[in-house]
């Protein structure tokens, strides 16, 4: 009797120990509940934070986080609202601090907000008005977005080229260098004063030339009467390589004549200093001044170092 009675409190004891731990279970699951609510109302908080304080990439990455990981609380539908609008605005400081017209393009991908075109059309504009880089320019008017423009960035490649025309052609004029101008000649090969450039690449060459270290030309010889108007020089390249002469005084000309070849020059009657070269870096310049009154003749051979 003792014996049954002894088991019967041990199966009470046993369905009393079941019966709490049954509740503990359940409370800890509803204590979890309470607890995981609570952290994605503290999540929306910190995002509502970060959105007043206009710091919207950390208030999107928090609604972010919000909405991927707690999606089926009620919460999760004014996080997306949040969400959307920190993006719209995050989009719009972008475009306010934009540098390039390539960085507000990149921001319209994908983008149907109108509000957000009609600001990155204005950002456009602007940095069109003070671009200062053809490249770019191109590149905008090449693509398909934001082409309201097109005509505005056309007139502002014009201005800038003609800016830096201006600029290089006074560079070229500071520099008192014959090769800056022919590289300006190459770039603005149409230019209005080409002919006086040309001149001035010729006087150049000769003061370059009687700068440094050069043969004495050979002297032309009278072949015909004296004239005080025009002279004119029969040139004999008797060389192996084109010959170029260059002429600088009353006229101001340049000619090259082909391996012993032969060529005529009409000059006005003057003065004139005269540097030869030939297409060999193995051959040294020549150069003189010479008298030119009349009908000459003249021949060279420039010898080898």
């Amino acid at each position: 009797m003792r014996l049954i009675f002894i088991s019967i409190i041990v199966v009470l004891c046993f369905l009393t120990s079941c019966k709490n731990d049954s509740k503990l279970s359940e409370f800890s699951i509803e204590e979890l509940q309470k607890r995981e609510h609570d952290s994605v109302k503290q999540l929306l908080s910190l995002s509502r934070f970060f959105y007043e304080k206009k710091d919207y990439e950390n208030a999107i990455i928090n609604l972010e986080n919000l909405i991927d990981s707690y999606a089926t609380y009620s919460e999760v539908l004014e996080a997306q609202n949040l969400l959307e609008n920190a993006r719209v605005n995050l989009i719009f400081i972008k475009i306010i601090e934009a540098k390039s017209i390539q960085e507000v393009l990149i921001l319209l991908e994908n983008n149907t907000n109108a509000e957000i075109t009609i600001a990155a059309s204005n950002k456009v504009n602007e940095l069109i008005k003070n671009a200062d880089n053809i490249g770019q320019l191109e590149d905008y008017i090449n693509q398909n977005k934001l082409r309201e423009h097109s005509a505005l960035a056309t007139n502002k490649i014009a201005e800038l080229k003609e800016k830096k025309k201006q600029e290089s052609y006074a560079s070229a004029i500071e520099s008192e260098s014959s090769s800056q101008w022919k590289t300006f000649l190459e770039d603005y090969p149409n230019h209005p004063k080409r002919n006086e450039i040309e001149e001035t690449i010729i006087m150049l060459e000769v003061a370059e030339i009687f700068s440094g270290e050069y043969g004495e030309i050979p002297a032309s010889q009278l072949s015909g009467e004296r004239n005080n108007n025009q002279s004119v020089v029969g040139i004999k390249n008797d060389t192996k390589y084109t010959l170029t002469l260059r002429y600088s005084g009353t006229d101001v000309k340049k000619i090259s004549i082909q391996p012993y070849g032969k060529a005529t020059i009409k000059l006005k009657s003057g003065i004139y200093k005269i540097a030869a070269s030939v297409n060999a870096s193995n051959v040294r310049n020549f150069a003189g001044t010479e008298s030119l009154f009349g009908e000459y003749s003249s021949s060279y051979y420039i010898s080898n170092y």
